[in-house]
């Protein structure tokens, strides 16, 4: 990628995540980005919401490429691999700035809602999550209560967090992610059987 295109993304990263999208202007990423004038900005990207697309596409891809690193460590055991990525999903929500949610959180759903193409990347995100930790339930599965079905816990798992991060967002209070991932831990040590004598 062009290094001026990467300087404007970072330059609006920032400045979305400091004022939100609605308050950030093409102006303040211009000046933010340390570019000379509107033409600058208008050479790589065609509006305001093109640069926010661009934006989120490059937050979810990071977010969903560090999720599925954890899931694929293999120092860890498999239930331990899932406990670190259940913690790692709360932390990275703080690390973007979360204060009852993240500051992208609801441009993400309403350039989902309005683009196909960012939808289905998006959803590619959680499906690879999904998909992951299914093998990854697999992977543990003589530790399984019977009858635990992988791929609907994995589904559970995702849908799960993704809730938790939308409520918190709603509530504005960043506790909401730390409770809902304990009480999720909870629920998935409830399907792994006890070892025998304990």
């Amino acid at each position: 990628m062009n290094p001026r295109r990467i300087q404007i993304l970072d330059a609006a990263s920032e400045l979305i995540a400091e004022k939100g999208f609605v308050q950030t202007s093409v102006d303040d990423v211009i000046t933010h980005a340390g570019l000379s004038g509107k033409s600058h900005f208008y050479h790589y990207f065609k509006s305001k919401e093109e640069l926010g697309h661009e934006v989120l596409a490059r937050q979810f891809d990071v977010l969903g490429e560090r999720g599925l690193a954890i899931l694929r460590e293999s120092t860890l055991e498999p239930m331990e691999r899932l406990e670190v990525f259940i913690d790692s999903v709360v932390a990275i929500q703080a690390e973007r700035g979360m204060r009852g949610g993240s500051p992208f959180g609801a441009l993400a759903t309403e350039m989902a809602e309005k683009d196909e193409g960012f939808r289905i990347r998006i959803a590619r995100v959680f499906r690879n999550w999904t998909d992951e930790i299914a093998r990854l339930l697999e992977q543990a599965q003589d530790r399984l209560e019977d009858g635990a079905d992988p791929q609907r816990l994995a589904r559970f798992i995702v849908a799960t967090l993704e809730g938790a991060t939308t409520m918190a967002r709603m509530k504005r209070d960043a506790s909401v992610m730390h409770g809902v991932a304990s009480d999720l831990k909870r629920f998935v040590a409830g399907h792994v059987r006890r070892p025998a004598g304990s």
